[in-house]
């Protein structure tokens, strides 16, 4: 929210995250339950605007966080605001900046809108779910089977935590 364009940050062993007063070092580091289910409502300061508006403001704003899994898969679970709440994707593939971005006529790189993303992944045959809501992807994620079972779309749900879940299929 802080820096124009596209923030990538690498964090694979040792981080060390530092900067000015108001620089943005709390903002991010409440993006981390999120990841793991937490409810975004929940990490923005009630100072502040709603968690759309304050991390992604625009159709083309993301949150991507790309993950290992237990069998040594890196996968992706992009965030991206619905107008009233915020839905998530997860994507069978490593992160790579040129699905979020195509250059237009006049050469200038733009971020495509999430379903855009998901059509132009699809045709190349990358595995991508439909929306989610946070209690849909953090069953998914975590293999909460009590939450999976009884989800009206259950089977769609199961099938999505057999290949996303960060632990076996027998655990949570």
């Amino acid at each position: 929210t802080h820096l124009p364009g596209v923030v990538e940050l690498k964090l694979n062993g040792h981080t060390n995250i530092c900067g000015t007063n108001a620089s943005g070092k709390t903002t991010l580091q409440r993006l981390i339950p999120v990841f793991y289910g937490e409810y975004p409502s929940r990490v923005v300061p009630a100072t502040r605007d709603s968690f759309e508006k304050w991390y992604l403001p625009r159709e083309s704003s993301f949150i991507i966080y790309e993950y290992e899994r237990a069998e040594a898969d890196l996968c992706q679970v992009v965030l991206a605001s619905s107008g009233n709440g915020v839905n998530y994707r997860f994507i069978g593939k490593p992160f790579d900046l040129d699905d979020y971005l195509y250059k237009n006529k006049a050469g200038d790189h733009v971020s495509v809108t999430m379903n855009e993303l998901a059509r132009s992944l699809k045709r190349t045959n990358v595995l991508v779910t439909n929306l989610l809501n946070t209690k849909e992807f953090k069953a998914v994620l975590q293999n909460d089977r009590a939450v999976l079972n009884g989800s009206a779309n259950s089977r769609e749900l199961l099938g999505y935590s057999r290949v996303f879940s960060l632990c076996d299929q027998n655990q949570h």
